[in-house]
């Protein structure tokens, strides 16, 4: 009796199993690849050497990519990206005259150039991919200035604007549901840029004066950050 049990339920188990790989876990055959791809992730940046030296927190961003598929139904595309990350910030609040001031004061990395990449597009649930990009890189240190009460934006100063080239390499997998040309996205790779000057604030000094862009400190030194990112791809 309680053989004939377990027989039952191993059928039953290995039908159900039948079912999902059938259906919700199974891939449609890729015949024809679209030649548009846009993607968006979000950035968490963690410093190596030798910025790590003054870079003591990590920094998130986000980025976006619109490639093109260079022949087709080939796994080759090209095309650009634009990527932002913070570096520093800071917040200080502060009465002028008659008016209370929240004056935010921070540090942006800001890339864009041009990026390649090899999707081999295997019929699999999880697909992996390299994509690498050059281009430029500018540091913007700025000041905002507003109206604590009414939030009105009072002034913007930019203190401090310099550009060096990027580059990067990334290593990632698409997560490929029944809806194919929706993907998830998650990759690991680096992001560098040779030496440049740029502001970072300095912690010894913050809170000494009352202006937040006198916190900051300017280095000179190349930049190297360890990435990793989770967004979505669209194609189409």
């Amino acid at each position: 009796m309680q053989s004939s049990y377990f027989i039952r339920l191993f059928v039953f188990i290995n039908a159900l199993m039948c079912i999902c790989i059938t259906s919700g876990f199974s891939q449609p055959v890729i015949v024809a690849l679209p030649r548009w791809m846009v993607t968006g992730t979000l950035d968490y940046s963690i410093p190596q050497a030798p910025s790590k030296r003054f870079m003591d927190h990590n920094h998130p961003g986000f980025s976006v990519e619109a490639q093109y598929r260079i022949q087709y139904n080939k796994p080759f595309l090209a095309g650009l990206f634009y990527k932002e990350s913070i570096l520093s910030r800071y917040v200080l609040e502060y009465p002028s005259g008659d008016i209370d001031i929240k004056e935010k004061a921070n540090t942006r990395k800001i890339e864009g150039g041009i990026t390649a990449s090899f999707y081999p597009e295997i019929n699999w649930l999880l697909q992996p991919y390299l994509t690498g990009r050059i281009g430029l890189a500018v540091f913007q240190t700025s000041s905002i200035l507003t109206d604590s009460d009414t939030q009105e934006s009072l002034e913007r100063i930019s203190e401090s604007t310099t550009s060096a080239p990027t580059y990067g390499l990334d290593i990632g997998v698409h997560i490929v549901p029944n809806i194919w040309y929706i993907r998830g996205d998650i990759r690991v790779g680096f992001v560098g840029n040779t030496s440049t000057d740029y502001l970072l604030l300095d912690k010894a000094n913050e809170g000494t004066t009352g202006f937040p862009i006198d916190y900051f400190k300017q280095y000179t030194a190349s930049g190297k950050w360890l990435k990793i990112s989770a967004g979505l791809s669209f194609l189409f």
